[in-house]
């Protein structure tokens, strides 16, 4: 029975892809004009830290990289960040369920916590989980095990969702039911070749995953 749910923020709970698509054209324009990248490239940025990126095409500073995504990242923020539609509803039906909850995020954590308190979303959670408070970030499991430890959860009594393959791969190494969301900016093709557990094309759907799961535990 699934008795908990973790989830990752951007491109799940929150559209934030605009906002990481701004930013990191304009970093790389404004970093990098020599070389422009294609939007394949650019593509490829969204789901790895920003240090990995940062080693990929800086390696020499790829701090630097990071400071001025971030910089620009902060200034847009607010302005550029919504709920996809549907997220508040579903959230509202899991906690009435008295379902735990975790949002377990590549970025800072203070920037998802941000983003939670701009959606209105902070409440619905136990537990955050950011980038900067772990070793090894997703694809690696702890980011998962440490949301587990927190939440009192074994690997097979909870769901993690997510947008993009770092989530699935996580959510496989550490032995968790992994939820690809088909609202995801890359769609619901591209994400089934990494075969999560379960595939949805609506927030609803996740409320009907975990109905199913506790009417077949009785």
């Amino acid at each position: 029975m699934i008795k908990g749910i973790l989830f990752d923020f951007d491109g799940t709970l929150a559209n934030t892809n605009p906002l990481i698509l701004r930013t990191l054209r304009e970093t790389f324009a404004t970093m990098l004009p020599q070389r422009p990248l294609s939007e394949a490239e650019i593509l490829e940025c969204i789901g790895p830290t920003l240090h990995e990126t940062g080693l990929i095409y800086f390696p020499d500073n790829p701090q630097a990289f990071v400071d001025h995504y971030r910089h620009l990242n902060l200034l847009y923020h607010d302005s550029m960040v919504e709920p996809y539609p549907g997220i508040i509803e579903m959230l509202d039906s899991l906690k009435a369920m008295g379902m735990p909850m975790a949002v377990v995020s590549s970025k800072k954590r203070d920037v998802v916590e941000r983003g939670l308190r701009l959606l209105g979303m902070a409440d619905y959670f136990d537990f955050v989980l950011g980038g900067d408070e772990v070793e090894n970030p997703k694809p690696h499991p702890e980011p998962i095990e440490v949301a587990l430890s927190a939440l009192g959860l074994a690997p097979d009594e909870a769901l993690m969702v997510g947008d993009n393959y770092h989530d699935i791969h996580a959510a496989q190494n550490a032995g968790v039911a992994s939820v690809a969301v088909g609202w995801a900016h890359r769609g619901p093709e591209y994400l089934a070749q990494f075969h999560p557990t379960y595939l949805i094309a609506a927030p609803q759907e996740l409320v009907e995953i975990v109905t199913h799961s506790r009417v077949g535990a009785q």
